[in-house]
C-alpha cells in the first residue's frame, strides 16, 4: 500500500500568515505561499487564547501569539467532530500548542482571510510558549536575512545562498519570497518580531521553570519563595514597556489598542492595568490618541 507523505507542520507567527497574498497549487486545499517564502499547509504555533465560541455547528477560537493572532475553526459535525469536542474543552487565557492545516479564503477584492483546522490542540506552560516563541524568531529571522542577500544580487540562487551558509530550506524560501513578494516590507516584519519582549515577566517564568538547580531564583523581589507571583515583578516598569511597544509597533496610522493588549497579556499585565497606563502616559504628553483605539508617541 502507498502512503501519502505528511506535509511538515512550519513554526510561523500569526503575521506571517495574515501578510500572504500568493496560493499555489491545488485548489481545494492550495499551499500559502507567505512573505517569506515558507510553502506552507501544516503550521504549529502556540499562544493564549483570547477569544471563543462554541454553538451547535462549530467551534471557534482565537489564539494570540507575541504579534498577532491565529483563528481556528472546527466544526462538531463530519471528520472534524473529535477535533472540535477537544477544542471545546479549552477556554480564554489558556495557554495551548497547536498543530492544524491551513485554510484560505480569497474575497472578490482579492483580500486573503486565513483560519486553521486544528489537528492536535495540548494545553502547554509558560516554559514551552517561550521555547516556541524563541525558536520561531529564530527561524524568521534567518529566512529574513537570507531574503536580504537574495535582493541584493540580481542573480542570486538558491546556490548563491547555501555558499553563504544558509539552509536548503532557508535558501529556497529566499528566492521564492524575492520572486513573489519584492515589494514587501521586510523591515517591518524584522521590526516586529524584534520587539518581542522575551525578557517581560513572563519570559521569566519560563527562565525560572528551567533553572531548576537554582531554587532561589523562584523569589522576586517584594516576594518571598512561598508567595505566588500573580503579575509583573516589582522591578519590572510597566509603564516603560508599554510605551516601548508603542514605539517599536506604530507602523504610521499609529499602534492599535488591540496589539497592546496582546503584548501586554502575553507579558502579565491585565486589561485594566493597560488602560490605566494608556490614561496615565496620555495625559503626561508622552502618547496621544490619533483614532479610535489607535495611539501615536509624542
Amino acid at each position: 500500500m502507498a502512503y501519502t507523505k505528511r506535509e511538515n507542520s512550519y513554526w510561523l507567527f500569526s503575521r506571517e500568515l495574515k501578510d500572504s497574498t500568493k496560493l499555489e497549487g491545488e485548489e481545494k486545499r492550495p499551499y500559502v505561499i507567505t512573505p517569506l517564502g515558507t510553502k506552507v499547509k501544516r503550521i504549529l504555533f502556540a499562544g493564549a487564547i483570547t477569544y471563543k465560541n462554541s454553538d451547535d455547528r462549530m467551534v471557534k477560537v482565537t489564539v494570540a501569539d507575541y504579534i498577532g493572532s491565529f483563528y481556528l475553526t472546527a466544526f462538531k459535525t463530519g471528520f472534524s467532530s473529535e477535533m472540535a469536542e477537544e477544542l471545546d474543552k479549552f477556554n480564554v487565557n489558556d495557554i495551548v500548542m497547536v498543530m492544524g492545516k491551513v485554510s484560505s479564503f480569497k474575497t472578490d477584492d482579492g483580500i486573503f482571510y486565513f483560519s486553521v483546522n486544528p489537528e492536535l490542540i495540548k494545553s502547554i506552560g509558560e516554559t514551552e510558549r517561550y521555547f516556541w516563541g524563541v525558536r520561531a524568531s529564530y527561524v524568521a529571522k534567518r529566512k529574513i536575512l537570507a531574503i536580504t542577500e537574495a535582493i541584493k544580487d540580481d542573480v542570486a540562487t538558491v546556490d548563491t545562498l547555501l555558499k553563504l551558509g544558509y539552509s536548503q530550506d532557508e535558501a529556497e524560501d529566499a528566492i521564492r519570497a524575492k520572486e513573489y513578494y519584492a515589494d514587501y516590507d521586510f523591515n517591518s516584519y524584522m521590526d516586529a518580531i524584534s520587539s518581542i519582549n522575551f525578557d517581560s515577566p513572563v519570559m521569566t517564568v519560563a527562565h525560572r521553570e528551567m533553572d531548576i538547580e537554582n531554587p532561589e531564583s523562584f523569589e522576586t523581589e517584594g516576594n518571598s519563595s512561598n508567595q505566588q507571583n500573580t503579575g509583573a515583578p516589582q522591578t519590572f516598569n510597566i509603564e516603560e514597556f508599554v510605551l516601548a511597544y508603542i514605539k517599536n509597533n506604530d507602523s504610521g496610522p499609529g499602534c492599535k489598542y488591540d496589539d497592546i493588549i496582546i503584548s501586554c497579556s502575553n507579558a502579565g499585565i491585565s486589561r485594566e492595568k493597560v488602560d490605566e497606563i494608556l490614561n496615565s502616559l496620555g495625559s503626561r504628553g508622552e502618547i496621544y490618541e490619533v483614532s479610535l483605539k489607535r495611539y501615536k508617541p509624542l
